[in-house]
């Protein structure tokens, strides 16, 4: 029950994410501009309302990628119970799934700190500024670093949010140990789980986009 509240907690905090950004930053006026640079209006017309038809789609889909989500991390934690580990077989399922849910809203946080970032701080911004942006991340510093497209992701994980993410999973599976090991333990069992789900999906879509683009 604890689990299916925080989760409906999450869809409607990110479905108001969705209404803030669609509403008042990834606006038509902006779309229009920027399709408008590279593709003949008949294009830019058809394109925009398909937008008008299917506006709903984000809205259906958001829940189900974060049930996704929350079950993926919870299916790497859940790797822990491999290890000799203290109270660790009175750690259910669904306990890694509530910690990756209640985790999950750090990044809601950090979606409302690109909200007021583009809404009231960077108010002349391009729909290139919002595809190249992450807070506080090392994405916002890419035409410094390299202009690859496959690097795009990876440099977007590199940001402080993703950190304070990890953070709270190794203070997560500490409580869940009652706390019979270190924080700086549990850290390093963060790496072993979540880091290297992490690094696999990662490189997949360094790979997709490597391939897309030959």
């Amino acid at each position: 029950m604890k689990n299916f509240s925080v989760y409906m907690m999450l869809i409607l905090l990110y479905i108001l994410l969705i209404y803030l950004d669609k509403s008042f930053i990834t606006t038509n006026s902006k779309i229009i501009d920027f399709l408008t640079k590279d593709y003949p209006s008949e294009v830019v017309q058809n394109y925009m309302e398909s937008q008008k038809k299917w506006w709903w789609l984000n809205y259906v889909v958001t829940p189900l990628l974060i049930g996704i989500k929350a079950l993926l991390i919870a299916f790497c934690l859940n790797f822990l119970k491999l290890l000799d580990l203290p109270k660790i077989e009175e750690i259910k399922f669904s306990d890694f799934v509530f910690l990756a849910l209640v985790a999950e809203f750090i990044f809601i946080i950090a979606g409302f700190y690109k909200f007021v970032n583009f809404h009231w701080i960077n108010t002349d911004y391009t729909m290139e500024n919002l595809q190249t942006y992450y807070p506080i991340s090392l994405l916002n510093l890419r035409e410094y670093i390299s202009t690859e497209k496959w690097l795009s992701y990876p440099l977007q994980l590199v940001n402080l949010f993703e950190l304070f993410y990890w953070i709270f999973l190794a203070w997560g599976v500490r409580e869940l140990l009652d706390e019979k090991i270190s924080y700086i333990k549990s850290f390093g069992l963060i790496s072993l789980t979540y880091g290297i789900g992490l690094l696999l999906w990662a490189g997949t879509v360094c790979f997709l986009i490597l391939n897309a683009q030959y």
